[in-house]
């Protein structure tokens, strides 16, 4: 993740926030979509789910409003930021993964897209979906399904918290 110094590389998609105070560009196209059921990101959006795009971090950069950009962490697990002026979320990184940036989808410029997105490949944390909304026939058959985090990402997780969260270190 950085901030532009003015480069004339065509990005391969652009995004802001709903005010338009925080703008992002990035090199490449995610490399997957995932939806996520937690009640935090329910909460946070206001929907039944909140979709992520996953990124290199190195191939975010800001192009402004990067004062605007407030960072929260609602568990020892990540970070999020969201636009202290309207309150857009925009990212969420794993402390586990700072290799990688998930940004969320709905702050992508759909018009800027030198390609087309990947469709949503997995829904996560259904233990906490609400319970008034219902996952379509399709995205039931062809999307990965699980309770908490996909498997291989929750062994990362188990990982990283046996070393940095183990008694002594914090």
């Amino acid at each position: 993740m950085s901030i532009s110094s003015g480069s004339t590389i065509s990005p391969a998609l652009t995004g802001s926030c709903q005010c338009g105070k925080v703008t992002y560009s990035s090199s490449v196209l995610p490399s997957s979509l995932t939806a996520c059921h937690c009640k935090t990101c329910r909460k946070l959006s206001g929907a039944p789910f909140l979709t992520f795009a996953s990124f290199p971090t190195s191939a975010i950069t800001y192009s402004s409003g990067i004062s605007s950009l407030t960072k929260t962490s609602y568990s020892e697990l990540g970070d999020r930021t969201h636009c202290s002026g309207c309150g857009t979320p925009l990212s969420m990184q794993y402390k586990c993964q700072p290799e990688n940036i998930s940004i969320t989808a709905g702050s992508i410029d759909e018009e800027s897209l030198k390609a087309p997105l990947p469709k949503v490949s997995q829904h996560i944390f259904l233990s906490e979906k609400a319970s008034w909304f219902e996952m379509q026939v399709e995205e039931k058959e062809k999307c990965q399904k699980f309770e908490k985090f996909s498997t291989n990402f929750q062994k990362k997780v188990d990982g990283w918290k046996k070393v940095f969260l183990s008694p002594g270190l914090g």
